[in-house]
């Protein structure tokens, strides 16, 4: 654009909002994108911690069972022992399998696109500021 020019001072009131709106929408469209892009790459890191959390489920689910099998199966120890043993071992993988998923979650979530947006209004609020003067 030509317009992009002149300098502020010889513009009009009209051009000067319509370049901010125009600048506005540019933004907009830009940070749709980013928090698009930003969203994805989360929806990627909860759908693999979903991975380990039904895996600690199901062996929580194993440890259960082994409870009861181990009862059977335990015959050198006493019953109560053998049970204890094999859904001790199923639950501490439970546990393992858990702790990793919750690693795996994302802490702040959007955390680019809201430190983008708080520098975006920082840096209006500065323009703001200087216009008034």
């Amino acid at each position: 654009m030509e317009s992009w020019k002149m300098p502020e001072k010889d513009l009009s009131t009209n051009e000067l909002v319509r370049r901010a709106m125009s600048e506005a929408r540019l933004l907009a469209k830009a940070e749709l994108l980013h928090a698009k892009v930003e969203l994805a790459q989360e929806v990627r890191a909860a759908r693999a911690s979903g991975v380990f959390v039904g895996g600690g489920a199901a062996l929580a689910l194993v440890g259960l069972a082994m409870l009861f099998v181990a009862g059977a199966a335990a015959l050198a120890l006493p019953l109560w022992a053998g049970a204890l043993i094999a859904a001790g071992v199923a639950f501490v993988l439970a546990a393992v399998l858990g702790a990793i998923a919750w690693t795996k979650l994302p802490r702040k979530p959007m955390r680019h696109t809201l430190e983008r947006l708080s520098m975006d209004l920082d840096e209006l609020r500065q323009h703001m500021e200087l216009s008034r003067h």
